[in-house]
């Protein structure tokens, strides 16, 4: 077709949790700017009010409405009508429940292509949501999931119809996080008031239950038994700051253990790592592990989801099991110990964000997935990461 292909991105909020903002957004952040505007006109909409993620989304240039709906407002339904039916989008790509309740139905009125798109597997998933989703989800014409876990998660939870769920990886804007200048790393370390002789360890991510995080101030607790010259970092805000706060000084680890809150400037941070953990109880796929394959830091994580797909033991990150602080710390001694495993890892890790998890891969297969459905033509359900 000669005009552009017409896409809204329908998603319920963009932060989540207490959090700044969460991955969700940051990958529209991501993804938009990076969309072929000669052929394909992209615009986002988010059904709560705006908050500061949705402001920081409208500053870098994205094409952004809140609809400014209450979490169980009904008049969502018809207000999003009312835009759909101004806009006249080929195509809407839902991410959240609440986007599946209305965006569905709102869609399928006015005869437009629906992705329904899913991010995590939600072991606490709402209740309320079952019955919705079993009479919607079958409407939908591409299912989007990304990982395989969250592929299994979509069918066997969400019912999603297997022959129209396909998995899309994605990845990070490689340029965008490379290692920073040794000068900045030094600042950074005086920043925080790290000697310049100490390792560093860090989660980066949400603070709140899935993310494991009692787990890693379990893991640094035991470390620091046996070792001196050791800092953690807990880079993020969350609903668990306090507590896991509390833990640290139940623990006696609170002046090794710093709590940066949010940071803009990621790949700084990660640039002074020695090491970043990923304590997930459940996952998707974070997008920060792409941010530490892309930098260069030796990984360990726990082998839920998506992490256990796109992390490969002891070739790109040393991986444990989820909820086991003992295993969590050994791992982490093991890399600090092993100079050249380190080395392996960062170098393995490296190769595939370059060559498999690059953003710009997961734009083009958008892309192709939404030409695909304007033109009617059939699309494979295969692993396209």
């Amino acid at each position: 077709m000669s005009e552009r292909i017409r896409v809204i991105h329908i998603c319920d909020k963009f932060s989540v949790s207490g959090s700044s903002i969460h991955g969700v957004g940051r990958l529209f952040s991501w993804w938009f700017p990076r969309f072929d505007r000669d052929n394909f006109d992209v615009s986002l909409v988010g059904l709560r009010p705006e908050d500061r993620a949705s402001r920081d989304l409208a500053n870098e240039g994205i094409d952004i409405t809140t609809l400014n709906k209450g979490k169980y407002d009904v008049t969502t339904l018809s207000a999003l009508s009312s835009l759909l039916r101004e806009r006249k989008p080929h195509i809407v790509h839902l991410h959240g429940y609440a986007a599946t309740i209305f965006g569905i139905p709102a869609a399928k009125k006015l005869g437009i292509k629906i992705v329904l798109h899913e991010h995590f597997v939600d072991p606490n998933m709402p209740f309320y949501q079952k019955p919705f989703d079993y009479a919607l989800c079958s409407r939908v014409d591409i299912g989007m999931a990304n990982c395989e876990a969250v592929r299994e998660f979509m069918i066997e939870k969400r019912h999603l119809p297997e022959n129209k769920t396909l998995v899309v990886y994605n990845g990070a804007p490689v340029e965008n996080f490379q290692q920073a200048e040794m000068d900045a790393v030094v600042a950074e370390r005086r920043r925080w008031g790290i000697p310049d002789d100490y390792k560093i360890i860090a989660t980066i991510g949400r603070l709140d239950e899935q993310k494991g995080n009692k787990y890693f101030v379990d893991a640094a607790a035991s470390l620091l038994k046996e070792r001196t010259n050791l800092k953690f970092l807990m880079v993020g805000d969350g609903p668990l700051m306090e507590d896991l706060k509390k833990q640290c000084e139940q623990e006696g680890i609170s002046d090794d253990v710093i709590f940066t809150g949010f940071q803009a400037n990621i790949p700084l941070i990660q640039s002074m790592l020695d090491i970043q953990v990923f304590p997930s109880l459940w996952e998707g796929t974070t997008l920060t592990v792409f941010e530490a394959m892309s930098v260069g830091v030796p990984i360990v994580s726990t082998d839920v989801d998506g992490l256990g797909e796109v992390l490969d033991h002891e070739r790109n990150a040393l991986l444990v099991n989820a909820a086991n602080a003992s295993k969590l710390s050994a791992a982490i001694a093991r890399v600090l110990d092993q100079p050249d495993l380190a080395k392996t890892l960062i170098s393995n890790a490296t190769e595939d964000v370059n060559t498999k998890f690059n953003i710009q891969t997961t734009v083009d297969t958008l892309q192709n997935v939404y030409s695909d459905l304007v033109k009617g033509e059939r699309i494979s359900v295969g692993d396209t990461g």
